[in-house]
């Protein structure tokens, strides 16, 4: 009989990290946490240039923002979000459900 725990899948599927094994935290369910708040309005924006990967200088031309404002509403929407990168604050945006409805207008238009 196998084992098929998630860190055994992982390993099977030839997933390993470099100089140690995953570490346990990886492979427990967490629920994802819904914020009743949503995201501050003004921010809104930011975070959809920030889904799609938009380039930040291209972004301040999309928003018809400074570098600079673009850049201190992107760090007050990771001040929001508690996190402390851009990564991480696609992935609190995502828990948060912030994210379901761009996520799902890019897939049914094909993107």
């Amino acid at each position: 009989m196998s084992d098929s725990t998630p860190r055994n899948e992982a390993q099977a599927h030839g997933l390993r990290l470099v100089g140690g094994t995953f570490p346990d935290e990886l492979f427990t369910s967490r629920p994802v946490r819904r914020s009743s708040a949503p995201p501050p309005p003004h921010l809104v924006p930011v975070l959809a240039e920030l889904s799609r990967g938009t380039p930040d200088t291209v972004a301040c031309r999309n928003l018809h923002l400074s570098p600079r404002t673009y850049s201190r509403r992107v760090a007050e929407l990771l001040e929001c979000l508690g996190a402390e990168s851009r990564f991480q604050g696609g992935a609190q945006a995502v828990r948060r459900g912030w994210l379901v409805g761009a996520c799902l207008a890019d897939t049914a238009e094909g993107g």
